[in-house]
């Protein structure tokens, strides 16, 4: 008759059907939340009865361990904006530019330098107003200088307030006898100091 060979999980000469403790790690299978992966600590983050070590989604958002980009984090989404493998829910960088979310002026807009022009807590990359004048700069004609009433008298691309040539003459305001109407050949009938 030939003789039945049981299983002995722990190698410890205890067959496991009589083995009080298959994973040999000092908690009793009755009470181990990994009866046949020793554990000894227990660890359950998710609180769903089986333990980490033997818990192929460990922190139960749907996505098994070994292609969660946030094992011990729930983000079922698995966003990950710099594409470094390391998900948004669990990564202190999320933009990937060196500057830690908690202190980074543009935290999900990369800006490595932390530019901000007009110092408040916003980066440039990311502020909508950057010399908050009021007029975001999508349509500020001078984004980096404040003009809230953006003025332009000649009408281009540029205010008045950023121009150094406000009536595009090609004299430098600075150098222009009238600043604000063109005027090339700089006359000046009457020989006055006027601009």
């Amino acid at each position: 008759m030939p003789t039945r060979v049981s299983s002995d999980e722990d190698h410890d000469g205890q067959g496991d059907v009589c083995d009080g403790d298959d994973d040999n790690d000092t908690v009793a299978d009755a009470s181990d939340d990994c009866p046949d992966v020793a554990n000894t600590d227990q660890a359950d983050l998710d609180r769903d009865g089986q333990g980490d070590a033997c818990d192929v989604d460990d922190d139960n958002d749907g996505v098994p361990d070994v292609a969660d980009n946030c094992p011990a984090t729930p983000n079922p989404a698995q966003a990950d904006l710099d594409d470094d493998n390391l998900g948004d829910a669990c990564d202190a960088d999320d933009d990937g530019d060196g500057s830690d979310d908690l202190v980074d002026n543009c935290a999900l807009v990369s800006n490595a330098d932390q530019a901000n022009y007009d110092l408040d807590a916003i980066g440039d990359l990311c502020d909508a107003d950057d010399d908050n004048d009021s007029v975001l700069d999508l349509t500020d004609n001078c984004p980096f200088v404040v003009n809230s009433t953006q003025v332009n008298n000649e009408g281009d691309a540029q205010g008045d307030a950023c121009d150094d040539d406000d009536d595009n003459d090609s004299i430098a305001d600075a150098l222009d006898n009238c600043a604000t109407v063109a005027n090339a050949d700089q006359a000046n009938a009457d020989g006055d100091a006027l601009r």
